[in-house]
């Protein structure tokens, strides 16, 4: 897990914009997500484990246990999500009451981190590349 504890920033997306749209979140959010622009870090203590994810207007931390499904406070909506972790993959599932699911890879190679992004509302789906933050 050579991973844990660096910082990814982000460089380019795939599709981020559309992936957002499709999501049917209140204007606002919605053009707060589009420019979601975060440094991406995960850390580990013991069993858990905890991504952040930094921007100048705001931080999101979210921790958790392998294979454990929790209640993920997302600003005002609460969604069940599960983290899976294979190999240097990490999968996460977000369940949401309104019947919507957000599925999220992040594939952490040498001195990149690859996150696809889909949903089970739209066809598509998007791609956010980051690299090591020197």
């Amino acid at each position: 897990m050579a991973f844990i504890g660096k910082s990814y920033q982000l460089e380019k997306e795939e599709n981020y914009e559309a992936f957002v749209e499709s999501l049917g979140m209140p204007p606002g959010r919605t053009e707060f997500f589009k420019k979601f622009n975060p440094v991406h870090k995960i850390e580990k203590n013991g069993d858990v484990y905890t991504i952040t994810a930094q921007c100048p207007s705001e931080t999101v931390k979210v921790s958790f246990k392998i294979g454990e499904e929790f209640d993920e406070q997302l600003s005002a909506r609460v969604a069940k999500s599960k983290f899976t972790l294979d190999g240097n993959t990490l999968n996460q599932e977000q369940k949401f009451d309104n019947g919507c699911v957000i599925n999220y890879k992040r594939e952490y190679l040498n001195d990149k981190l690859i996150t696809t992004l889909t949903n089970n509302k739209w066809n598509g789906k998007a791609v956010r590349y980051y690299a090591i933050k020197a």
